[in-house]
């Protein structure tokens, strides 16, 4: 056996397992949901979207798919816009404090999702510290912070920008200083520079961080189960409800194949933009 073919030997066994273990745990039952959700009803024959259109035709699911959708945008351009001046200023920044806030701001990664949503809890309600805060600053009403909308997306936010700053500081420290120094050689101002060299050459990480934040957040159940009101819910609460409580099981597969046709979208979209970008490079 040559070498090449002993390496492609060996980097087949060491990938196997783990594709193993992805066919079985996660393509094999994705293939069976869809298959299941698209099943005729006893005594038909062929496929069908029936089930699609029953769950669908709930107004109170199409809400929760909505209000899902638009949390999560929210969420994500919040995380962004906090995420990347981070991400820039511990890039550039020199000193004592980049470097603790450099170790600050990966908490939130140490901190279970099921503590962080109590805590937020505890943080945000009406007897909380916020409030508390609002009513010395002569502030006695304003509109609740959590059991809600608001109290979902701050909770996410909180635990889903260190996440963000790591994958985009990544892709800015990958940008070679020579650079950087040249655009200011020939007068390019920090906009400038940041617009013209650091958000171009940064696409790709930025477009994975979206990407993941908008699978991770649309997807997520903890926190908007904590910290959400009752109506509307994000779908994957809605859909748990609908299995453990309804004990509706195939309207809840349905609701999840759905779930996963719009995250596959969305990979979709950065997969087209990534390898465009790729080919406009080459």
């Amino acid at each position: 056996m040559t070498g090449s073919r002993r390496e492609g030997a060996l980097g087949l066994a060491l990938v196997l397992p783990p594709l193993l273990l992805l066919v079985f745990l996660i393509v094999l039952p994705a293939i069976t949901a869809v298959l299941d959700t698209l099943a005729p009803p006893p005594g038909a024959s062929g496929l069908t979207l029936a089930r699609y259109a029953q769950v669908l035709s709930a107004r109170i699911v199409r809400a929760d798919i909505a209000f899902s959708v638009v949390v999560t945008l929210v969420s994500v351009a919040a995380v962004f816009c906090l995420s990347y001046p981070l991400a820039l200023y511990l890039r550039f920044a020199e000193g004592r404090l980049p470097a603790v806030l450099a170790v600050l701001f990966t908490i939130p990664l140490f901190v279970p999702v099921v503590i962080a949503s109590f805590a937020m809890i505890t943080f945000l309600v009406n007897h909380g510290l916020i409030s508390t805060v609002l009513y010395h600053l002569g502030i006695q009403r304003f509109p609740p912070l959590v059991y809600n909308a608001t109290g979902i997306v701050l909770t996410e936010v909180w635990a889903s920008i260190p996440f963000a700053v790591l994958i985009l500081g990544a892709g800015l420290q990958a940008i070679d200083d020579a650079l950087i120094d040249s655009a200011r050689d020939v007068g390019a101002g920090r906009l400038r520079t940041f617009v013209s060299i650091l958000l171009p050459l940064n696409a790709t990480p930025t477009m994975i961080a979206l990407t993941l934040l908008f699978i991770s957040i649309f997807g997520s159940f903890t926190i908007p189960y904590l910290v959400g009101g009752n109506a509307p819910q994000m779908l994957g609460v809605t859909m748990t409800n609908y299995l453990t409580q309804y004990f509706r099981r195939a309207e809840a597969v349905t609701m999840a194949v759905i779930a996963f046709a719009i995250s596959a979208a969305v990979g979709a979209v950065y997969v087209v933009s990534v390898s465009r970008r790729e080919r406009g490079t080459v």
